[in-house]
């Protein structure tokens, strides 16, 4: 074997052994996200703001402050400590695989503000069967991403005691929507009880996310999807007594959230291989 081939094969494993540890940690955001929900009522079109950063230890409504003036609506973004992935992945160390180490869990939460409005509507005068419009703009992280699609999730979950009330009442109190019908990991939901299949409270492919910046390190999400949405999965004509919310004949949720996994993007290695080439060329 020739010295020039011999150094090539020394730089490929050196390249190798610098690259893959520094791709093997989570891609991070390092900015905030610019929130932004909107709906209309049959006087206007709504929208309300607000810029949150990627909390690391959110872990429900406590986490969410009011988002703009919304009559009743509390958000945060965070990365890594909330959401339907994380409650599978710390299930136990079997199930350590539905987020490896070279990925993160993005999720954007959305709460009543609980407990003071919690009887009261999440979007007060939305018009029936209208949309609601979520966007994050502005997401940089420290490294080009990719969208794990299979993995993009909008969960609901309703207030156990209202759920109890209607009759008959609800047997779960989480719904999930996919944005595949090839969901990453379903049977890992199912062993840890996470997506129950009877009944069901997974609606698989019904959600249509829409990023920009995909393979970039600024990533941008928008999402739009009708407010039945957020009507349970086993509603089929229940009865919900007042004081309930029910503004369009159905218990309201109390908190929803979106959901997605992002890896670094492959590009990303090929130049941070050609990198370490380079440098070791100019030092050698």
């Amino acid at each position: 074997m020739s010295p020039g081939i011999i150094r090539n094969v020394v730089v490929a494993v050196v390249v190798s052994c610098v690259a893959l540890p520094v791709l093997a940690d989570r891609p991070l955001p390092i900015s905030s996200g610019d929130i932004t929900l909107s709906y209309s009522t049959d006087v206007a079109n709504l929208s309300f703001e607000g810029t949150r950063p990627f909390l690391t230890d959110a872990t429900g409504p406590g986490n969410s402050t009011h988002l703009d003036d919304a009559p009743n609506i509390a958000a945060f973004n965070s990365v890594n400590s909330f959401g339907r992935r994380t409650a599978v992945f710390n299930a136990g160390p079997q199930y350590a695989h539905v987020l490896p180490d070279n990925e993160s869990l993005i999720s954007h939460a959305f709460f009543k503000l609980v407990p003071a409005q919690l009887a009261n509507d999440f979007f007060p005068g939305i018009v029936q069967d209208g949309d609601i419009t979520i966007t994050v703009e502005n997401m940089q992280f420290d490294r080009p991403v990719d969208v794990e699609m299979d993995t993009f999730m909008l969960h609901a979950l309703w207030n156990g005691g209202q759920a109890d009330m209607v009759v008959p009442f609800y047997n779960d109190i989480h719904n999930h929507h996919t944005a595949s019908q090839s969901f990453r990991d379903q049977s890992d939901f199912e062993d840890t009880a996470i997506i129950r299949t009877v009944p069901p409270n997974t609606d698989y492919g019904t959600v249509t996310p829409v990023f920009t910046g995909n393979g970039t390190d600024t990533l941008n999400l928008s999402i739009t999807f009708p407010y039945s949405m957020l009507q349970h999965l086993e509603h089929d004509g229940n009865f919900v007594p007042d004081p309930l919310p029910d503004p369009q004949g159905f218990l309201e949720p109390f908190h929803f959230h979106l959901e997605y996994a992002v890896s670094p993007e492959p590009g990303s290695l090929a130049l941070l291989m050609a990198g370490t080439v380079i440098l070791w060329r100019r030092r050698s």
